[in-house]
């Protein structure tokens, strides 16, 4: 009769706590304003504090989203990329600043469309922060 060993694999500490999420970077963002208008641009700043591990930031990106919320149709007005090779450090806080135009022709009309900035945090070993603050836009006087 033969004998299976089975495979065993084994999950350090460091895995086990990124696969469950468990003491990723926290972000906080930073808006210049609290209302903008049609043709200005968003000054912000992205902080993140590190966790309990030590992550490297891979690529973020910055959206612009409007909600229709009659049709419940989203859309991306404006979207920002960007590809690097940052370190987050435990327990050190580090800043990211952006800026992001918004168009000139959108619909101003409040009790339709919602407007929100999604930031999207790459950390490159699957795991993903992602915050989305609503924001303000008002038509150009």
């Amino acid at each position: 009769m033969p004998i299976f060993k089975k495979k065993v694999t084994t999950l350090t500490l460091k895995d086990y706590l990124m696969k469950m999420k468990i003491g990723l970077p926290k972000t906080m963002i930073h808006l210049d304003k609290n209302v903008y208008e049609a043709g200005s641009i968003i000054n912000g700043t992205i902080e993140i504090t590190g966790g309990m591990l030590k992550n490297k930031i891979k690529r973020y990106d910055i959206d612009l989203i409007s909600v229709d919320q009659n049709a419940f149709i989203e859309e991306t007005l404006n979207s920002h990329s960007v590809f690097c090779s940052l370190e987050c450090c435990p327990n050190q806080t580090g800043k990211i600043n952006f800026l992001l135009n918004v168009p000139e022709d959108l619909e101003f009309n409040s009790d339709y469309y919602q407007y929100s900035l999604s930031i999207n945090i790459d950390l490159g070993n699957t795991n993903y922060i992602t915050q989305t603050v609503p924001i303000k836009i008002a038509s150009a006087s």
